[in-house]
């Protein structure tokens, strides 16, 4: 009897040292995934910036950045609904990029071979602008990225390189970023297709800043 109860003790100590080694390896893992994303967060080429690229029903995209660090753009190919990493920022692969509330297009000072551009369309509703051509809207040109000063975060002037048609795509009152109702067409870095898109907004779920959402789509 002893001897059963001695190997049933056995056993559920095995088993309590088991879960307590599974619950260890949990945290372990935890732990390392918190260094992963710290390490990540300052890595230009870490390919995690795109919180959520959702298809909407009637052919568009709800595209969510996380642009928070200062010292980089985070890059963006429509076509393939993916973010492209900084080492090939001087490539013909991307469209659009975002650094916080600043945009830039694969074009001018930001990329000098690339073939993009932004132009505002003539209209605020988003349908007739991402189902009309480009021409149509008024858009027979586009913007191309140069070194420019905008209005910073708190009143004061901020240099850049970016687009800085897209970059006045806000309201601003203290403390907040408000959205316009313009629509930007924007130019690929190809410059084979054209893309109508609407900053919607600039926080996340939490109310954090430098989180940009765009809804866009493809023009005919």
């Amino acid at each position: 009897m002893i001897r059963f109860l001695s190997i049933g003790f056995i056993l559920l100590l095995t088993s309590f040292c088991a879960r307590q080694e599974s619950a260890l390896s949990d945290q372990e893992l935890f732990v390392n995934q918190l260094v992963t994303n710290l390490i990540n967060a300052g890595n230009p080429n870490a390919l995690d910036k795109i919180v959520f690229s959702r298809a909407n029903g009637d052919g568009s995209y709800t595209t969510r950045f996380n642009a928070t660090n200062l010292d980089f753009y985070i890059y963006f190919q429509f076509e393939g609904n993916k973010q492209i990493p900084f080492s090939e920022k001087d490539n013909l692969t991307w469209d659009i990029a975002f650094n916080r509330y600043k945009a830039a297009t694969n074009s001018g000072e930001t990329n000098r071979f690339g073939l993009g551009g932004a132009c505002t369309s003539n209209t605020t509703n988003f349908a007739v602008a991402s189902s009309n051509s480009a021409s149509s809207q008024g858009c027979n040109s586009f913007t191309v990225d140069v070194a420019t000063t905008t209005q910073g975060i708190g009143g004061a002037g901020a240099i850049y390189v970016g687009n800085a048609l897209v970059t006045e795509w806000y309201y601003y009152t203290i403390g907040n970023l408000t959205p316009k109702p313009d629509i930007f067409l924007i130019r690929s870095g190809t410059g084979l297709a054209t893309y109508a898109i609407h900053i919607e907004n600039y926080y996340s779920d939490a109310g954090t800043s430098g989180y940009p959402t765009i809804r866009w789509k493809k023009l005919p």
